[in-house]
């Protein structure tokens, strides 16, 4: 994916006294500050078998059509005539208690000016007889 030019943001200062995060895991972020843009990206093919054993590349992305589709375009930015005035210049955060952040998500105590988020997941359960 091509970079995307976004228009300079006003950058504030984050204080954070606690974030409890268990868990981050597969192409997802935890940012503390301003970011210009992000672009989590995922794949995945999540299968779950009763007994026996797995055999590696059992499955393959090839065999569904869900990787392969196209996304549709989004609609186009309307432009809207705002002004954002921020009292203080500093982000204050508390506390934050997060048990999981998983495939392509995104937590962050800040600005973002640009997200293209994508995640498509596969899930595939095989059952005893």
């Amino acid at each position: 994916m091509p970079p995307v030019e976004v228009p300079r943001m006003i950058n504030r200062l984050v204080k954070v006294n606690n974030i409890d995060l268990y868990d981050l895991v597969f192409s997802s972020t935890f940012v503390i500050g301003d970011s210009q843009q992000a672009r989590p990206f995922s794949r995945v093919i999540a299968v779950q078998k009763e007994g026996a054993f797995y055999k590696e590349n059992m499955v393959k992305f090839e065999q569904f059509p869900i990787f392969d589709l196209q996304l549709q375009e989004t609609l186009p930015e309307a432009q809207i005539d705002d002004r954002h005035y921020h009292r203080n210049t500093t982000i204050h955060v508390d506390s934050v208690r997060i048990i999981g952040i998983s495939t392509s998500s995104m937590l962050q105590v800040g600005s973002l000016e640009y997200l293209d988020a994508e995640s498509r997941v596969k899930h595939i359960r095989i059952l005893r007889d």
